[in-house]
């Protein structure tokens, strides 16, 4: 758990400092790998100086170097990406630990400002001295009194701490990811495909990943089971949802989108068409929304339609990129009961051919507000 100390005095300064080095090391590497390109792949390709079946293996493994150097190229720049969102909140994923820091600081100081003491689990305390004895009413209405705004402002600090401790995990479990396991960096690369390169611990996921398919559709999560049966089938087709469904499945992307309507509804009247913005099921709101977030977790969506007045037409379109645990997006293991997998090695099945990842999109019926 995050305290109040670590979080005030964590020097943010080291870590927007760290992004930058990251982003200089995969401007280096994209330069290297431009060079490579220039200098090796491009000529064996040409077959100018160099045919037949050695000519043909040595394209295919120096082309796969040139991938290589893409592929780490992609994950020095998703670590850039992955710090500068925690510390400020930048892409999607993640509250802003320095917008946390300053709302700690402000807190703590407004409650010592009004005489209270602030302990490092955020607790806000209001103590007076005053002789032995009963206390008057009016005493007993200022103590009262007190003792609710001690509250308040500690109610305040401790979900502020809570926040913290939140982006803390993730910062934890997303550099695990980072800079995981043997293949991690090669599944970062999507476009690479190396067939040859398969062997019994793919087919073990593989058949693993089918009993997880099995289990989603005996929780009656039927979304998430044929997304996944999809991927395991590894023909790419892109996949229609039922968006409507998504709606009235999750509490939360509705919620999500009425604040998107109502950002329309301040605008002039005409055509439009929103920002894509993310959404994700809140898994505390039942069995349909842990389906959906089983499906896809994260996703995208916009709002298309006419406005005339308070009056909207509008249709939700959704969209999503199916596909497992490539390093830059820091994503956690996949734990199901006994079954325990690591993004890079279910990212792995597509880089050998044994899945594929595949486009996923919705679009509602139309929809009126006002």
């Amino acid at each position: 758990m995050v305290d109040m100390t670590g979080l005030i005095n964590l020097d943010l300064g080291k870590m927007r400092s760290a992004a930058s080095d990251w982003g200089w090391i995969a401007s280096r590497l994209r330069q290297a790998g431009e060079g490579y390109t220039d200098a090796v792949t491009a000529p064996l390709k040409a077959g100018t100086h160099w045919s037949g079946e050695d000519a043909t293996e040595a394209t295919r493994t120096c082309g796969g170097i040139g991938l290589d150097i893409d592929a780490v190229a992609k994950e020095a720049q998703g670590v850039k990406d992955f710090l500068d969102d925690i510390v400020d909140g930048t892409g999607d994923g993640f509250r802003s630990l320095a917008e946390l820091q300053r709302q700690a600081a402000e807190l703590q100081q407004q409650a010592i400002g009004e005489g209270f003491s602030v302990n490092g689990d955020g607790e806000v305390a209001w103590v007076v001295m005053r002789a032995p004895g009963p206390l008057s009413p009016e005493e007993q209405r200022t103590e009262q009194e007190r003792n609710g705004r001690a509250q308040q402002l500690g109610n305040q600090l401790k979900d502020v701490l809570r926040l913290a401790t939140e982006v803390d995990g993730s910062l934890e479990r997303g550099l695990k990811v980072l800079f995981g396991t043997e293949d991690t960096f090669r599944t970062e690369n999507r476009d690479r495909v190396d067939r040859d390169d398969a062997d019994m611990s793919d087919s073990w996921n593989e058949a693993q990943l089918g009993l997880v398919r099995g289990y989603l559709y005996t929780q009656g999560w039927g979304d998430a089971g044929d997304l996944l049966g999809h991927f395991l089938e590894g023909s790419g087709e892109p996949v229609e949802v039922d968006a409507d469904r998504m709606l009235s499945d999750m509490p939360a992307f509705r919620h999500d989108v009425d604040t998107t309507l109502a950002e329309v509804k301040k605008q002039p009247d005409g055509t439009f068409t929103s920002s894509w913005q993310s959404s994700a099921p809140d898994i505390t709101q039942g069995d349909k929304s842990l389906n959906w977030y089983y499906a896809l977790n994260h996703f995208q969506y916009r709002l298309v339609g006419h406005k005339e007045g308070d009056h909207v037409t509008y249709q939700v379109e959704v969209e999503k990129r199916y596909d497992w645990g490539i390093p830059s997006e820091h994503r956690r293991d996949l734990d199901k009961g006994p079954l325990h997998f690591e993004q890079a090695d279910l990212a792995r099945l597509n880089m050998v051919g044994m899945a594929k990842d595949f486009d996923v999109k919705g679009r509602s019926t139309t929809q009126t507000a006002g």
